[in-house]
């Protein structure tokens, strides 16, 4: 495998070739269809092609260190954690996940994902309870002003809950 395609280059190149698209695809939309899709797209495209041309700059570089030892792979694993904390953390996030569905289905969307986020910063990122707070009301605030300028409405639950908890 040549040098430069590395697992990072080819998921920049195919970043590319996907915003390419969105930009070639969303300038046949109509003006108002088009301004979000083309304009995301075309950052995102700017993005990844600045991207990729640091990564090249990166290989070139080391390739022209001689001291440097490289042995051609661009991910690092460590291996020393065993697979039994392996599943358990993973059936932890899945479980988060499944919970957060439930929390929807039952209170809905805004007050699930609200609560979702003030548990999340306070259980697993150890945040204070003053932060994990006030990013709960800051996401409740966000999807309230989507909400009233977007148009949207958010999934209710069973437990009929007034705006904008439910």
């Amino acid at each position: 495998m040549a040098r430069w395609l590395t697992l990072k280059n080819l998921f920049s190149l195919f970043l590319i070739a996907w915003f390419a698209y969105g930009v070639w695809e969303a300038r046949s939309y109509a003006y108002l269809a088009k301004i979000f899709p083309f304009y995301i797209s075309l950052v995102l495209l700017i993005f990844a092609v600045i991207s990729i041309f640091i990564e090249l700059r990166t290989v070139v570089d080391e390739a022209e260190d001689l001291h440097g030892a490289s042995s051609g792979s661009d991910l690092s694993v460590d291996w020393d954690m065993p697979m039994a904390v392996v599943w358990k953390r993973f059936g932890f996030y899945i479980g988060i996940i499944l919970g957060v569905y439930v929390l929807i289905y039952l209170i809905g969307y805004p007050l699930a994902i609200s609560l979702f986020i003030c548990l999340f910063y306070r259980l697993v990122a150890k945040a204070k309870w003053v932060a994990s707070i006030v990013a709960g009301c800051a996401g409740l605030g966000f999807l309230a002003l989507a909400s009233k300028v977007l148009g949207m409405d958010w999934p209710t639950g069973l437990l009929k809950l007034p705006w904008p908890l439910g």
